[in-house]
């Protein structure tokens, strides 16, 4: 996702807006306030959000929404940083500082009749910071706060005129229309469900963000010598003076199987027992899928034998349940209720590249 602007211009916006006046932090001690405009850190200035005391940031691979379009900004505690946690590869995570807050503000663009188009729109960060909202709709905003007993997650719904958004501590199911006429459900999720993909281990109990790590903010590029990581680092964002090796900015099937599926399939996460590893650093075909039958044969293998079938798309459960949109079969479990399309497509293109026959692997 290459950007066309200067590097040191885009540096320059960013500290500019850093250096804002600072609203009051909102007291660890205290819940969230019900309403996200007590917050402070997000608001609404000429028919358009603008963050306050932090940055908007994008991901190079960003997790499938039903083709919601995200704006991401970060609120570090004056003073800190996060820090890069040691690492061999590309799989480092960020330490967030305690006092972190992370919002990510969720929209559709309108169509004619109160529908919505399902349109990705150009990522927004940088100079260009804020999200404007001259016909798109507000949806959510979601929270994650590092407090001093771990991270927190909390959802805010936007009332239908997109004047402020209230804590939706139970979630909310909104009834929407696609432009074609298609009628899907957006899915706003409760404290548990944020938990089932935010929860680091099989209990889920201790959350942490996914996707701010070093490899994927690396993806997007601003010139052949700078990219968005690298801005963090020269803006003191972030304590790590070593060069990033970046995910691939152009679409990558296992990218989009890291961000999209990761969180919960890497070894140690609440699909362990599945047996996969789709973190993008994975080597092992075996962890991967391929060839491996499923742990519990049911309805979502779809009569399908193994995960993966070199070469075979359609003989894989991986690309099977990726393509369905029954909740009952469909992965990821949460997030979606519509097919990626592009990312089904993706990943088929993935497991027609690989090499070996299942038949012949001694297993089948």
């Amino acid at each position: 996702m290459a950007v066309k602007r200067g590097a040191l211009a885009l540096l320059a916006g960013w500290l500019l807006l850093a250096c804002e006046p600072a609203p009051q932090p909102w007291p660890l001690a205290e819940s969230l306030p019900d309403r996200l405009s007590e917050l402070g850190l997000l608001q609404q200035q000429r028919e358009a959000l603008v963050v306050r005391d932090g940055f908007v940031y994008t991901l190079g691979h960003q997790l499938f929404s039903d083709h919601a379009s995200k704006y991401r900004s970060v609120h570090l505690p004056r003073g800190t940083a996060a820090e890069r946690q040691p690492a061999a590869d590309s799989l480092a995570v960020l330490a967030f500082p305690v006092g972190t807050i992370i919002t990510k503000t969720f929209v559709y663009p309108h169509a004619a009749a109160g529908r919505v188009r399902l349109e990705v729109l150009d990522a927004v960060w940088g100079e260009a910071a804020s999200l404007p909202l001259t016909d798109v709709r507000l949806l959510e905003t979601r929270i994650l706060r590092h407090g001093s007993s771990g991270w927190e997650a909390v959802s805010y719904l936007w009332d239908e005129a997109g004047g402020d958004a209230y804590r939706a501590d139970t979630g909310a199911l909104l009834a929407l229309v696609a432009e074609d006429g298609s009628a899907f459900d957006y899915l706003v999720p409760d404290r548990n469900q944020c938990a089932a993909c935010h929860g680091r281990g099989r209990q889920q109990q201790a959350l942490a963000p996914i996707g701010p790590i070093p490899a994927n903010l690396a993806a997007v590029g601003l010139s052949q010598s700078m990219n968005q990581y690298a801005v963090w680092q020269a803006a003191g964002w972030v304590k790590d003076e070593a060069d990033v090796v970046a995910w691939p900015e152009q679409p990558e099937a296992r990218a989009y199987l890291d961000i999209n599926c990761a969180h919960c399939h890497n070894g140690a996460g609440s699909a362990a027992s599945s047996g996969l590893d789709l973190r993008y650093g994975t080597t092992r075909p075996w962890d991967l899928g391929v060839c491996k039958p499923p742990v519990a044969a049911g309805r979502g293998a779809g009569g399908l034998r193994v995960g993966v079938w070199p070469g075979r798309p359609e003989a894989s459960i991986l690309h099977y349940r990726l393509g369905h949109s029954d909740p009952a079969v469909m992965m990821p479990e949460l997030g979606r209720s519509l097919v990626d399309d592009e990312g089904v497509a993706l990943v088929a293109a993935w497991i027609d590249d690989l090499q070996g026959d299942c038949a012949h692997a001694g297993l089948l």
